[in-house]
């Protein structure tokens, strides 16, 4: 049955798939231009996925993927958050227990939504 014949959009239980860039200056200077692959919300938290474009930013990858037939060896996944001044800033995440419950709700979306992610590509 498609979900269409439920009354629900294609769209309705899709993660936000997004082609916005966003300009990232480390603590070094260094300029990084990333492309927000997925966004996602859980808990009470906004979450950013972005794929590393090429070598350099592989130091970047917080979470590792097992797949021999992957072109890169993870993804990058950031908290939003605010900063004293009220602005939105990406926060590393460093708790052992945020990164593995955001690693495994990643992966049981893109488990379930490969097609979806891999359009455009």
């Amino acid at each position: 049955m498609d979900l269409k014949e439920l009354g629900f959009q294609s769209d309705d239980f899709l993660p936000n798939r997004s082609t916005e860039e966003i300009d990232l200056v480390d603590e070094n200077g260094n300029n990084y231009q990333w492309e927000v692959f997925y966004s996602f919300s859980l808990g009470s938290s906004d979450y950013l996925v972005f794929l590393p474009s090429n070598e350099n930013e592989y130091q970047f990858i917080n979470v590792e993927i097992d797949d021999p037939e992957s072109d890169i060896p993870g993804y990058i996944v950031m908290r939003l958050g605010v900063d004293e001044n009220s602005e939105e800033i990406l926060e590393e995440i460093v708790e052992e227990d945020e990164l593995l419950e955001v690693r495994e709700f990643v992966e049981d979306e893109i488990g379930m939504l490969g097609q979806f992610l891999s359009q455009g590509e």
